[in-house]
This record gives structure tokens, sequence and C-alpha cells, in this order.
């Protein structure tokens, strides 16, 4: 009986979740880890299964029109996905202590690749909200793309089309096809 009461204790105090006043190395300077919200939380895929960044996308934000689009905290893109005018991305970075945000912003103009496409810059932008913790967490947010669309359709007078999205500091990119 001592075993499992005594394992989870050990495994409790190694991941934190009794907050800061278990922890064994004397630092009572870093917060407990608060609640995230069930937008950020992922679910978890059955045993054996990978799952979709789809799955644990919530409901999108609209892509954000800005004159100067900057990022503002680290974030690494591991996967993007796009589903209709939708764009889900996979990220990690660190935290666990705070809420996080993420915004997708875009300075509103089209620029063209090598090869003559069409092709949109944007930021994946996140907000740590000055969390200190340091542990890695993968989220998941989703992006509504109208306005990019919309944009594309104003200057070019047609209904359909495709633009190559790029995102600044990484080398993630996906084909946004309408």
């Amino acid at each position: 009986m001592r075993k499992p009461i005594w394992s989870g204790l050990v495994l409790c105090s190694l991941l934190g979740c009794a907050g800061a006043s278990t922890s064994t190395s004397g630092d009572s300077s870093r917060p407990a880890p608060q609640a995230e919200t069930p937008a950020e939380t992922p679910v978890e895929a059955p045993p054996g299964e990978q799952q979709s960044p789809a799955a644990v996308a919530s409901t999108p934000k609209a892509l954000r029109v800005t004159a100067s689009p900057s990022p503002k905290d680290d974030i690494i893109i591991k996967g993007l996905e796009l589903q209709g005018d939708t764009l889900v991305a996979s990220v990690m970075h660190s935290g666990g202590c705070k809420e996080h945000t993420y915004d997708l912003l875009w300075k509103g103009d089209f620029q063209k690749t090598a090869a003559g496409a069409a092709q949109a810059e944007l930021v994946l932008a996140h907000d740590a909200n000055g969390d200190a913790c340091e542990a890695l967490l993968n989220r998941t947010a989703s992006f509504d793309l109208g306005p990019l669309k919309q944009r594309w359709r104003e200057q070019n007078k047609s209904e359909h089309g495709a633009v190559e999205l790029r995102f600044t500091g990484s080398q993630a990119t996906v084909r946004y096809a309408f």
C-alpha cells in the first residue's frame, strides 16, 4: 500500500503538481501552475494513435491585418494543416503557469515567389503573459484566413486562387488554395 502512495508523491514533486509549496529545490519564487483554458488543453489520443491537430482546435481566431506584424515570445511551429479557410497550427513553447495566447498577423500585402506565385508573409505571435515556468508545452491554435482570401479576391478580381503562406522565423510553409 505504501509503494503507490510514495510513487505518487515522488511523481507529484517531480512534476510540480502540488505547486511551489512542495518544491524540493527551495525556490518558492516560481508561481504555482494555473488551470489552462479549454482551448489550450489538448485532448489525449487513444494509445497507439496519433491525433490530428484539427481534433483539438478551438473556434478559430481571425487573421489580423496590422501595419507592423512582429513576434513577441518564442514559439516553434511544429505543423500546419489547412481545413477550408481555417489554418490549424501545432506549436511548442515553454510555460505552464499562466495562460498563453496566439495571434496570426499579416501586413496585408502579397509578394511573388521565384516561380511567380502569390505568397503572404505571416507572423504567428505568441504571448506568454510573463510565464517564467519551463515546462515544454505542445498546443494547437486555429485561425480564420478569411481576411487574406478577401484581400486576394479584391486585388485579383477572381473568386479562386492560391497563396503560399510563409511564417516569419520559421521554415514552415503551406499552400492555401480557395
